[in-house]
């Protein structure tokens, strides 16, 4: 019996890292994501500022991620352009409200897949903050129900 024991935590130890998933989020205004990890391979599609991913593997020298975003998107990105800090993504297309309730004026509405900045938490609500492409377009910031957002924060 001792022995059954002493492998099943053997296995969960080596087994642990496969579990557990690691987040990032694009650190960059538009980032290519490639075909293959290396600038020399095809850009498939970009992601930009705030979007969460899945860090799925790196290349042998660490320098290239290949990623997969909520909806199961996946390519390789630079590992330089990739940050710890949290980051999310709009699971459906959504309303931002100027105060945590359903019952309060929208500042903006964004798409789905749209990426946003954690501000901060209350309750079930999360407020975030874009970056919009064009500097022009103004700021959106505000609260967004958590059940609609996919992605982390760091607390």
């Amino acid at each position: 019996m001792k022995k059954i024991a002493v492998l099943f935590s053997l296995f969960l130890f080596v087994c642990a890292p496969v579990f557990a998933q690691k987040y990032a989020s694009v650190n960059a205004k538009r980032a290519n994501i490639r075909t293959c990890a290396g600038t020399k391979c095809a850009v498939k599609f970009y992601m930009w500022r705030y979007t969460p991913v899945i860090m799925l593997q790196t290349n042998e020298t660490k320098d290239w991620v290949l990623v997969k975003d909520f909806e199961g998107y996946q390519g390789w990105i630079s590992a330089s352009l990739l940050s710890p800090n949290g980051g999310m993504s709009a699971k459906v297309d959504l309303n931002v409200r100027s105060t945590p309730s359903a019952n309060s004026d929208i500042v903006c509405t964004v798409q789905k897949g749209y990426p946003l900045k954690y501000i901060s938490k209350q309750g079930k609500w999360i407020q975030v903050k874009d970056e919009p492409e064009n500097a022009k377009d103004g700021v959106c910031k505000g609260w967004v129900y958590n059940a609609n957002l996919w992605g982390f924060f760091k607390q």
